[in-house]
């Protein structure tokens, strides 16, 4: 049985930047970033979809969005999650700290529409 979630896009854009470290420095990398709520509780979880996900190609082009699914509920199939440090930047005063940031790998991105009114 997979782990499905379903929620409302709260944001989406392509990501990519290049290793700085270890064995794969130079090496580029990309995904397209989700923030889905969940409709029950209202837990917003970072999502990816790889650039070899089959359908990556259906969302991003050269770099750019070429779909917004922003505000739709959507259905994904999670294929992992991972933690991971990340620095984050607070923009009123500059001061950086780190966070555990929980990302679930999804496929399989599923247009639900426009939520009703209730969610």
């Amino acid at each position: 049985m997979a782990l499905v979630l379903t929620g409302i896009v709260q944001g989406m854009r392509p990501v990519g930047g290049e290793f700085e470290d270890g064995p794969r420095k130079g090496e580029k990398w990309q995904f397209l970033s989700l923030e889905i709520a969940d409709t029950r509780f209202g837990k917003v979880y970072s999502c990816q979809m790889r650039d070899g996900d089959q359908h990556y190609k259906d969302f991003v082009d050269a770099g750019k969005l070429k779909q917004d699914w922003t505000g739709h509920k959507v259905k994904a199939t999670v294929m992992g999650v991972t933690a991971g440090l990340r620095e984050i930047e607070d923009k009123a005063t500059g001061e950086k700290r780190e966070i555990m940031q929980v990302r679930m790998q999804i496929t399989n991105l599923r247009d639900l529409g426009l939520p009703d009114d209730e969610e």
